[in-house]
């Protein structure tokens, strides 16, 4: 065991000694891996730097061009001003065009009055009057919303909301779910104007 122990040693001691760094040519460490000057840079980089061949200047030819005369410059004056009451009449132009189109675009969204959204049904089955005593309960606990009653035969389908978002709707959901057995939120579309009025 000792035996062993020793030869880890003498192994670890080989593999320490043998990732040391050696010193480089031109390096400022010495052999022994301390440095002479850690802030010092002396490795010497003019072989790697370009050289590039001068041409000589033929004796009939100056070395510079002469100077270009200067162009006849035109006495400066100030900048005539407008007075503040005028204002350029492209902006005026451009300012009238977006007010009109804004506008259009008011008068499109004003017409608009369904949207898609959610709607949560609350009843459905085959009796007229269950329909309809499920839409009195939830009208009684829940004013806010509107209740929508259809029936393809033989089925009545009774929901209630207008809901643009589905946080809302599920909201709602969980509430009804205390009520009635089998709610379901479904996706509708929605009455703009009584979307705003649920909070």
């Amino acid at each position: 065991m000792i035996y062993r122990v020793y030869w880890f040693g003498i192994g670890l001691c080989a593999v320490v000694t043998a990732c040391a760094p050696a010193a480089l040519p031109g390096n400022s460490r010495s052999a022994t891996g301390t440095a002479a000057s850690y802030n010092g840079y002396n490795d010497d980089l003019s072989v790697a730097r370009p050289s590039y061949a001068t041409t000589a200047i033929p004796a009939n030819r100056p070395a510079v061009p002469p100077p270009l005369p200067a162009p006849a410059r035109k006495p400066e004056t100030a900048p005539v001003r407008k007075p503040a009451t005028e204002q350029p009449t492209e902006a005026l132009h451009v300012n009238k065009r977006l007010d009109a189109l804004l506008d259009t675009i008011a008068q499109q969204n004003r017409s608009i009055r369904y949207a898609p959204g959610y709607r949560i049904q609350v009843y459905v089955g085959n009796e007229r009057q269950e329909a309809d005593d499920v839409k009195l309960q939830v009208y009684r606990s829940f004013p806010e919303l509107s209740p929508y009653l259809s029936y393809k035969q033989p089925t009545y389908r009774l929901k209630v909301g207008d809901f643009m978002r589905r946080l809302d709707a599920e909201h709602y959901l969980s509430q009804l779910k205390q009520q009635f057995t089998s709610v379901i939120l479904q996706p509708d579309k929605v009455d703009i104007r009584r979307s705003l009025t649920i909070k």
